[in-house]
């Protein structure tokens, strides 16, 4: 697991460690959090909330909480985040087990160019090509230059071929 905090505020940084150190003692899981807190946690001081999206974003975590007093002011700059978890009242654990949205989330970053499971997952869809005559004009060449380019001279002859021979 990952925690990391990303904040302007010193002093709320530094409350969270002290509250971290006393509830942490009373977990059944203590060593295993203690283990993960340290290979992966961090509470890093940022200038603004600006760099915390832009840092958010570089993440790009499976969970993101936004604990700030206006969440949908910023979480419109997050474009990374597998789920987001919008005030201090919507925790993690709560869109992990009863909130609604499914829990397969991507993870290891992934949330840069993947999205959590949805119905487009289990549907069978077909990408649709219609090109005019006018437009197999122009696309044509491109296409036989970048086939060539790849070494493919019969997708660039499939294109030539369509060409209008004048």
């Amino acid at each position: 697991a990952q925690a990391i905090l990303l904040c302007p505020d010193a002093e709320y940084i530094a409350r969270v460690e002290a509250s971290i150190h006393k509830l942490l003692p009373a977990m059944p899981r203590a060593e295993t959090i203690t283990t993960s807190l340290s290979d992966r946690g961090a509470l890093v001081k940022v200038r603004d909330m600006e760099e915390a999206c832009a840092i958010a974003n570089a993440i790009a975590a499976e969970h993101l909480e936004i604990s700030a007093e206006d969440p949908l002011k910023w979480a419109d700059q997050i474009r990374h985040a597998g789920a987001m978890f919008l005030g201090r009242f919507s925790s993690e654990s709560l869109g992990d087990y009863c909130c609604g949205p499914n829990h397969v989330l991507p993870t290891s970053r992934t949330a840069r160019f993947s999205s959590p499971l949805g119905v487009y997952d289990f549907q069978k869809r077909s990408s649709i090509i219609q090109v005019s005559e006018a437009g197999a004009q122009t696309l044509g060449k491109v296409a036989a230059e970048l086939a060539y380019g790849e070494g493919l001279q019969a997708h660039a002859r499939s294109a030539e071929l369509r060409l209008t021979q004048s």
